[in-house]
């Protein structure tokens, strides 16, 4: 429930203490010996849930200050969100709650969510120079918000990647020697599919995430400067090729939420764009179907140094209460980024460490069995290279509505034949209006 009363001197306050906390260099005096805490999360089943469950049995087992992890799977976030809406009203909070950027910023507007920059630079509790240099702050920034004087709102626990599974063997035989690097020959390749027997172009999937990876690999972003940005160029060039690709019937809308990526695994169509988190899926989608091909995951085409691939990450948000919780919980997330739990954590659930450490050395601890292995080794490449830019998506409190207006836009220029520019501009129009509204 948002706080309306004295808003102004509200987030004033609030701005003014994430400053001081900020800069505090250290806890005190504070022991968290023998301290319960809460873990709400999203791990119902499978190698996720076992997994958590297993590293929180080792922290409980092993760690020196006899803190206790009570992790409860909630459902999935939608569940957890309505949770903690209710848990906000009644008082009854968990210390850790799973959770995605615009969650940790609604939280901690309603005072529901820790900065954790005095745990992360404590010289006592907090993370020496040479693990900090072991962490990629690409991904861990992606929980600093700006908005709120650079207070550290949660910390990354699942990363997967927006990446593009590719035929290689279709576009052999269509005449391509490898990916698509830039956008001419991407619509040549959909072009040349959809006029072959058998074969479909390029899958439109109406999602916002797919088109802000497009966006991305021109050089772009949809939120900038506090406001939303869809008349950019790089937006309206965007725009203007899936209406180009579906126009000249060289793209085609699937019919399910993940038709694009299923129609990949039955060998329908050349590519497809989708979470590193769905390749499991490909992979027995194409054994159900009796298919075998070669296929590979890369980036998006991209224009000029613009090489770029998007990554989600939900976090872990420290929901506030006592001091000595507080650092418990605080104890509990460090414990997680350890060289061995990250290593545990990427091994049996295929998601991307944070530790460039544990990323380099992918290759010694995967399990060369498993058939998603190569494909996670050629992601966490990706993520990993100098010369490609990390994107994600924006922190504000308003994404998740936003998201729907860009599916409804990318909707309208394709399908409803709505001319670009009137609708880039309505939607910019619409998605402020929702800033001001917040």
């Amino acid at each position: 429930m948002r706080k309306y009363v004295l808003v102004l001197l509200i987030f004033g306050l609030v701005f003014a203490a994430a400053g001081v906390h900020a800069q505090e260099g250290s806890l005190g005096g504070v022991d968290p010996s023998g301290a319960t805490i809460t873990y709400w999360h999203q791990y119902n089943s499978g190698a996720q849930q076992e997994t958590m469950n297993a590293l929180i049995e080792k922290f409980n087992s092993e760690n020196q200050w006899h803190i206790t992890v009570n992790g409860i799977a909630q459902g999935n976030y939608g569940d957890i969100r309505n949770l903690m809406t209710a848990a906000i009203v009644s008082g009854e909070l968990p210390n850790l709650v799973a959770g995605y950027q615009n969650d940790a910023a609604s939280y901690f507007l309603d005072d529901a969510a820790l900065d954790l920059n005095p745990y992360f630079n404590d010289p006592t509790w907090g993370y020496s120079q040479a693990d900090r240099a072991d962490l990629n702050t690409d991904i861990i920034n992606i929980d600093v918000f700006d908005a709120y004087n650079g207070a550290m709102l949660a910390w990354p626990n699942q990363v997967s990647a927006n990446v593009l599974a590719v035929n290689l063997d279709m576009l052999k035989s269509l005449g391509f020697d490898g990916p698509p690097q830039d956008f001419d020959t991407f619509k040549a390749i959909a072009c040349a599919a959809a006029k072959t027997e058998g074969t479909q172009g390029y899958p439109i999937k109406l999602d916002s995430s797919n088109f802000e990876s497009m966006v991305a690999s021109r050089g772009g972003r949809i939120f900038h400067d506090g406001q939303y940005d869809f008349t950019s160029d790089a937006v309206v060039q965007t725009f203007t090729f899936y209406k180009d690709l579906y126009d000249s019937k060289c793209a085609y809308i699937p019919e399910s939420a993940f038709g694009n990526t299923d129609d990949f695994a039955l060998g329908v169509n050349p590519m497809a764009l989708g979470s590193t988190a769905g390749v499991p899926f490909i992979i027995s989608g194409i054994q159900n179907a009796g298919k075998s091909f070669n296929w590979t995951v890369t980036t998006t085409p991209w224009t000029d140094d613009n090489r770029t691939v998007q990554i989600y990450v939900p976090s872990i948000i420290v929901v506030p209460s006592t001091p000595e919780q507080n650092l418990a919980s605080w104890l509990f997330l460090k414990f997680l980024s350890e060289p061995d739990s990250q290593q545990a954590w990427a091994a049996a659930t295929n998601y991307f460490p944070i530790r460039r450490s544990v990323a380099e050395n992918a290759a010694n601890f995967m399990d060369a069995s498993n058939p998603v292995t190569p494909f996670f080794e050629e992601a966490n490449a990706l993520l990993n290279d100098p010369n490609i830019k990390i994107y994600f998506s924006t922190q504000d409190l308003t994404y998740g509505s936003v998201r729907d207006l860009v599916s409804t836009a990318m909707a309208d220029v394709t399908t409803n034949g709505k001319d670009v520019q009137s609708v880039a501009e309505q939607l910019q129009k619409d998605a402020n209006a929702l800033l001001t509204s917040q």
